[in-house]
């Protein structure tokens, strides 16, 4: 938003330099991005946020000036001078849905000479970055950036009917603005029509068959007020950003419209001459009573930590234009209509702060008289984070935006939540899945020379049946890399299945490893090289057709995990203290057929039931030796130990033969001699 400092001053008396203005305006919330000269003036570029609309006119920018330095406002002078002709013999205004249009005010002027604007006018509008158009037209934008209302000229003759109706589209309704450009609109987009179609965009952008030209002689011109909703879902629609739009969708001052439309109407006459017909056209169906805040005295100090003296507080009041009564307990204050922005208690202590200084409150922290609990998960996601953390892996946050084209490549069988007004292409949906954000990083890493990394995400995913939280890994590159004391190695599969395996048995779920299996690997998995853990997890390579796609050139290894799933299932394990007895331990060395895998001999020694086996541990595998080309030998280690009493001999070979037994029956193993 472009500010011209003489055009200000035309507002309110600034006793201090531009530079000094510019600190003075940032304090109080209106950020000053840059203070550049332009020709004989100067021009301040403000980043005005979202909620202060009042503040994107110089009308606006100058209360708040004269809030900061006491200094009183001058509002624009003018005098009406209308004719005999009524406005109502030359044109009718009805709005057919009020909800979206609270005002309708419009003046007739006839008789005006469409030509060049006076260079004042002309330089002043290029000043805050406009360009000249005609007189009439550079009038409307000259009002938009005084008072802050937007306007629109049509010409009258162009109407159809000689009347004006504020309606939603009908289905299919077409017309061409005044950027050259055909538009189909919806029922949800509102319009100005006339008796026979739609002739503007309401609070958007005018129709090209109404517009202002040399040959127009009778002007109707509209100042209104539209929802901001309303204006905000058709911009949006229909890609449109416009001053007019910019203004309305953030809410402009309703009681504003009557004022601007006067001050138009009257530059109008002085600049391209004509008749300003009597009386104003003045439909208003969103009359309300001004909003009314209460603020209690005791709530300053609470709020914002410091006490303010009521003289203080009556000041701020006044210098903002807040009209106030004292009560036994503090204010009741009327807020004027062009601070949209303040509705509440909270409101109104956070202009007592900004024009008080933010640095005049001291620096203490709120009392705390409440309490803090985990909602349910939180302690596992905790202990989860650790464990990753602790492992060598770096969270990172991904963007819950994206496309359908590369959901659907992972998730085809999810129907995704659409955006009904997407802001781009590739963000249109909710992601329905944590894998493409975590290839798009790794991708983004890769990219910039960064080869060896580890990465997890702790998020939600979305479907239309509503929402859960996932976790996924990813690691490519060197698990290792070169050093004086070590040899590099890469990260492989068997990493990242040992990762998994580790939070597994970390949060008490080891059992689950017996439902390893390689049935039903999502597509974009290696074939070979990937596994699953029941429902709880799916691990492995990612197929290399898909990342050739993202163009990465090494091996990367996913690992997708129902945490939700994982922690409902599952009980957390406890710190427990160091065992008073001794553990012991037996290894073992077995013969057994080559298609009998490791967990099958880990599920059958689990299964003997024995509550002082504490740890069972592979540590060596052989493919051949003195036994059959059919056989292979594995050796492993068995931990005994009990928690109240040291294990005797014969107990521990209990232990050992029920082993031994079990292995023996069900699998064939034997003891290699």
């Amino acid at each position: 938003m472009k500010i011209s400092l003489s055009w200000l001053k035309e507002f309110v008396d600034i006793p201090v330099d531009a530079q000094e203005l510019g600190k003075k305006v940032t304090s109080i919330g209106l950020a000053v991005e840059s203070v550049e000269p332009h020709g004989n003036d100067t021009v301040f570029e403000l980043d005005v946020t979202t909620n202060r609309p009042d503040c994107l006119n110089h009308l606006g920018v100058a209360r708040e000036v004269g809030a900061i330095f006491g200094t009183p406002i001058r509002s624009p002078q003018f005098k009406l001078r209308e004719s005999t002709a009524k406005t109502s013999d030359a044109i009718s205004v009805s709005i057919a849905d009020p909800d979206l249009c609270g005002r309708y005010c419009g003046r007739f002027i006839s008789g005006v000479k469409i030509g060049p604007s006076p260079d004042w006018l002309k330089q002043r509008l290029e000043s805050v970055g406009i360009r000249s158009i005609n007189n009439v037209a550079d009038v409307t934008n000259y009002v938009l950036m005084e008072l802050g209302q937007p306007l629109h000229a049509f010409d009258a003759e162009s109407l159809h009917g000689h009347e004006i109706i504020v309606r939603r589209a009908e289905i299919g309704e077409r017309i061409t603005t005044l950027d050259g450009i055909e538009r189909t609109l919806t029922p949800s987009t509102l319009v100005i029509a006339d008796a026979q179609r739609a002739v503007a965009l309401a609070g958007i952008m005018g129709g090209a068959e109404t517009e202002i030209s040399g040959k127009t002689t009778n002007v109707f011109l509209e100042s209104a007020h539209f929802a901001p909703q309303s204006i905000r879902k058709t911009a949006r629609s229909l890609g449109m950003n416009t001053e007019a739009s910019y203004r309305f969708e953030r809410g402009a001052d309703i009681r504003m419209a009557q004022t601007a439309c006067d001050r138009a109407a009257t530059m109008i006459q002085e600049l391209a001459g004509g008749e300003i017909h009597h009386g104003m056209i003045d439909v208003f169906p969103g009359k309300t009573a001004p909003v009314r805040v209460s603020l209690r005295r005791i709530r300053i100090e609470s709020f914002l930590g410091s006490a303010v003296e009521d003289s203080v507080v009556d000041g701020i009041f006044q210098r903002l234009e807040f009209k106030f009564a004292k009560t036994s307990s503090g204010w009741d204050v009327e807020v004027p209509s062009f601070r949209v922005d303040v509705s509440v208690e909270q409101d109104l202590l956070e202009e007592i702060a900004r024009l008080y200084g933010y640095d005049r409150f001291p620096g203490t922290l709120p009392s705390w008289r409440g309490y803090g609990s985990f909602l349910p998960g939180d302690a596992g996601e905790r202990q989860l984070r650790d464990l990753l953390s602790n492992s060598g892996y770096s969270e990172i946050t991904t963007y819950s935006f994206s496309d359908e084209e590369t959901e659907r490549r992972f998730r085809p069988d999810i129907d995704p939540v659409k955006f009904q007004n997407p802001m781009t292409e590739d963000a249109a949906i909710l992601r329905s899945s944590l894998v493409p954000g975590i290839l798009k990083s790794l991708h983004w890493n890769l990219n910039r020379g960064i080869h060896d990394i580890q990465f997890y995400e702790l998020s939600k995913v979305y479907r239309k049946s509503g929402e859960n939280r996932a976790l996924i890994l990813a690691a490519t590159g060197a698990l290792r890399t070169q050093s004086l004391h070590d040899t590099p190695r890469d990260f492989t599969f068997f990493d990242l299945k040992g990762d998994i395996e580790n939070i597994l048995e970390s949060i008490g779920a080891l059992s689950k490893l017996s439902e390893l299996s390689t049935e039903r690997i999502p597509p974009y998995y290696h074939p070979g090289r990937s596994a699953r853990f029941g429902e709880l997890a799916v691990f492995g390579e990612i197929h290399p057709e898909q990342l050739e796609a993202l163009k990465i050139r090494q091996r990367v290894f996913l690992a997708e995990i129902n945490v939700e799933a994982l922690l409902s299932k599952t009980s957390m394990k406890s710190v427990q203290a160091i065992p008073r007895f001794p553990a012991i331990r037996r290894d073992f060395s077995f013969v057994l057929d080559k298609g009998t895998q490791y967990v099958a001999v880990q599920r059958m020694i689990a299964d003997v039931g024995i509550p002082e086996l504490t740890r069972i541990e592979p540590f060596d595998r052989m493919e051949s030796g003195p036994f059959a080309d059919t056989k292979y030998s594995l050796s492993l280690s068995v931990v005994y130990q009990s928690a109240d009493r040291t294990l005797t001999d014969t107990e521990v070979e209990g232990f050992d033969r029920k082993i031994l037994d079990i292995l023996e029956q069900r699998l064939g193993a034997q003891l290699r001699k």
